[in-house]
């Protein structure tokens, strides 16, 4: 039987930042939260991967003009891991092109939505800290999802007497209006060579994954990233899923096996570079540029002033800050980084 899932969004006031973009973007278009009721049957979401099955949703939402107003929606759960370990399942959301004209979500057909691995204050607190690694990817270079946090009240229809939290979430932008954005065409699902990669902007992909320790992806196969082309059949990933990295540090991430071996690393916050070896104009400009950057990239944490944690915040900002020890020091950062690129 299909049941209706009820989402209601309202804004709340926080940190207002608008993108720079070829035309505005009433749901990305701006860092104010939106507060979101989520009312489901969490066993029927969870199931509606195996199928591939999108079910049928009401989303009522608060219109610019303060005006009660709904769409019609369609939920499923996606991803793997966090999919088996986790009690709330990530979602995908769809949305029709008629559905959304005219809302907060027009020109948005496809959303990603983060959600807590389970209902504890925790596990809302990585999630928090997991946006910080989107924040600063979107500091580092324009080749990157949009996303916007979320406060989300859940109802858990079939739990007794309809069981409710309190949890943050993050949306994401879909592929198809990232690389419309970025005058690119997305890809579908190819395996690739490394060659076939833009060298400077994977070199910012690779340098990015090691500031915040996240060994969880591959290019080639495209694990945790997506793909567009630009031009000159040039392939760029940009990267999502940033849980199982050391600035998150979650209970239950685990380091990487890269072909059955596990890396050399004891935990996720032990830096490991899985980056290709390019020539050193590259490394070193792409070094640069993050050195140039470095005080933007630490002040990201503090956007979550009154979020998070002084604590958290502040834990953060040193875990950064030992990235821009290492990489501002040539010894270390030939032994590192530049010792420990991979060939082609």
């Amino acid at each position: 039987m299909n049941r209706k899932i009820i989402l209601a969004v309202f804004s709340i006031p926080w940190i207002c930042h608008l993108h720079a973009q070829n035309r505005m973007d009433s749901l990305f278009g701006t860092q104010t939260p939106l507060k979101i009721g989520l009312s489901i049957f969490t066993k029927e979401l969870r199931d509606s991967k195996k199928d591939s099955t999108y079910i049928s949703h009401i989303l009522y939402y608060q219109n610019a003009s303060g005006i009660n107003d709904s769409i019609k929606v369609a939920l499923r759960s996606r991803g793997n891991f966090r999919l088996k370990e986790c009690y709330f399942p990530p979602l995908s959301i769809k949305i029709k092109k008629n559905d959304a004209k005219g809302t907060l979500f027009a020109g948005n057909k496809k959303i990603k939505l983060v959600l807590p691995c389970r209902n504890n204050e925790n596990s809302n607190t990585l999630v928090l800290k997991e946006f910080v690694c989107y924040k600063l990817y979107e500091e580092v270079t324009p080749f990157s999802f949009r996303t916007r946090l979320t406060d989300i009240d859940l109802t858990e229809l079939e739990k007794k007497r309809n069981a409710k939290s309190k949890l943050k979430g993050i949306f994401i932008e879909d592929l198809d209006i990232t690389a419309g954005r970025l005058r690119s065409k997305s890809m579908e699902r190819v395996t690739i060579s490394p060659s076939a990669l833009n060298d400077t902007i994977i070199s910012r992909f690779e340098l990015f994954q090691f500031m915040i320790s996240n060994t969880d992806w591959s290019v080639v196969h495209q694990h945790n990233c997506k793909l567009i082309v630009q031009d000159q059949d040039r392939y760029i990933a940009i990267p999502y899923d940033f849980d199982m990295s050391g600035l998150v540090d979650a209970h239950y991430a685990t380091v990487s096996h890269v072909n059955g071996e596990k890396l050399d690393a004891e935990r996720v916050t032990d830096r490991v570079f899985r980056g290709y070896c390019h020539s050193a104009e590259v490394m070193q400009l792409v070094r640069q540029e993050f050195l140039g950057k470095k005080d933007k990239l630490l002040a990201v944490p503090d956007q979550m002033q009154g979020i998070l944690s002084d604590r958290e915040i502040k834990k953060m900002k040193n875990y950064l800050q030992e990235f821009f020890d290492i990489i501002s020091n040539d010894r270390l950062f030939k032994i590192k980084i530049l010792n420990k690129c991979r060939a082609n």
